[in-house]
C-alpha cells in the first residue's frame, strides 16, 4: 500500500500514456482505411468512358482585348461639328447656308493641272565656223515673271554652257550637224536633241480651279484666291493635287476632281 501511495501518480500517467498511444495507433489505421475507401469511391464515380473537355470559346474575349490594345484616333476635324461649329452665311439669293469655307477640300474644285516646262529646241548650226556655234530656243514656262516665260534664242560652241545646259557633243558634220547632246545643269541628265525632237521637262504646274460658280484659271504657286471674302494663298501645286493656306495658316489639300 505504501508503494501505491508513493507512486500512484506515475501509475496514472502510465495508463494515460498507454491510452494516448493506443488512440494514436487507431487513428493511423483509421486514416488509412478512410483514404482507401475514398479512393475506391472516386474510381467508381469517374469510371467508364472518359470524355475530352471542350475548348472554351474565347472569341468575344479576344476581340474585346484587341480593342483595348488598339489606340483610337479621335478626329477633331472634318464634317462633324462637335469641335468645329458651323458658321452660317447668307448666299447670293439671300438664303442662309453653311459657310463653304468650313469644308474647303470639297467646296474648292481642282479641275485640271498643266505642266510648266523647261523646253529646249535645237535649231541647228549658225555662223561661218571657227568654231561653229549651235543655236537653241529655250522656253521657261515655270518662271514667275511673264517676261521670262517668252522663248529666248541662245547659241553655244561645243563644250560650253549657258544657265540651263552644257553642249556636250555635236554629231555629224560641224557645219550641218543634225544631232547634238546636251547635259542639264539641274540634275546632270544628258539628252539627245534633233531639229524635230525637242526636250521638255516639267518644273512645276499650274491649276484651273472652281469655287462654287466662279472659275480661277491658270493659278500658280504663291497666287492668291479670294473665297467668300477671305484671301487664301496657293502654297504648292502638284500633278494631282493643290495645297492652299488660310489666313490663320491652316493648310488644305485639294485633290484633282474626277472627270
Amino acid at each position: 500500500m505504501d508503494f501505491l501511495k508513493k507512486h500512484y501518480e506515475k501509475l496514472i500517467l502510465s495508463v494515460v500514456l498507454l491510452v494516448v498511444a493506443g488512440t494514436a495507433f487507431w487513428l493511423t489505421q483509421k486514416v488509412d482505411s478512410v483514404r482507401t475507401q475514398l479512393a475506391e469511391q472516386l474510381k467508381q464515380s469517374v469510371g467508364g468512358k472518359k470524355k475530352s473537355l471542350k475548348p472554351v470559346d474565347l472569341t468575344n474575349d479576344l476581340a474585346t482585348l484587341k480593342q483595348l490594345n488598339e489606340h483610337y484616333q479621335m478626329s477633331l476635324v472634318g464634317d462633324h461639328a462637335v469641335f468645329n461649329p458651323v458658321r452660317w452665311i447668307r448666299g447670293s439669293d439671300g438664303t442662309p447656308k453653311p459657310d463653304p469655307r468650313r469644308d474647303l477640300a470639297n467646296s474648292l474644285k481642282l479641275l485640271k493641272t498643266d505642266p510648266l516646262n523647261l523646253t529646249v529646241v535645237y535649231l541647228g548650226p549658225t555662223g561661218t565656223g571657227d568654231p561653229y556655234r549651235y543655236q537653241f530656243s529655250v522656253t521657261r514656262d515655270y518662271e514667275k515673271k511673264v517676261a521670262n516665260r517668252r522663248p529666248v534664242t541662245v547659241s553655244l560652241t561645243d563644250g560650253t554652257k549657258n544657265d540651263w545646259f552644257y553642249l556636250r557633243e555635236v554629231r555629224g558634220p560641224k557645219d550641218s550637224a543634225g544631232e547634238v547632246v546636251i547635259e542639264l545643269i539641274d540634275g546632270g541628265e544628258r539628252v539627245t536633241l534633233t531639229k524635230d525632237k525637242p526636250f521638255a521637262r516639267a518644273k512645276g504646274y499650274q491649276a484651273d480651279l472652281r469655287f462654287e460658280t466662279k472659275d480661277f484659271p491658270a493659278r500658280r504657286a504663291d497666287d492668291s484666291l479670294t473665297l467668300s471674302g477671305t484671301a487664301y494663298k496657293v502654297v504648292a501645286i502638284g500633278k494631282d493635287e493643290l495645297v492652299v493656306s488660310a489666313p490663320n495658316g491652316t493648310r488644305t489639300t485639294v485633290k484633282l476632281s474626277n472627270p
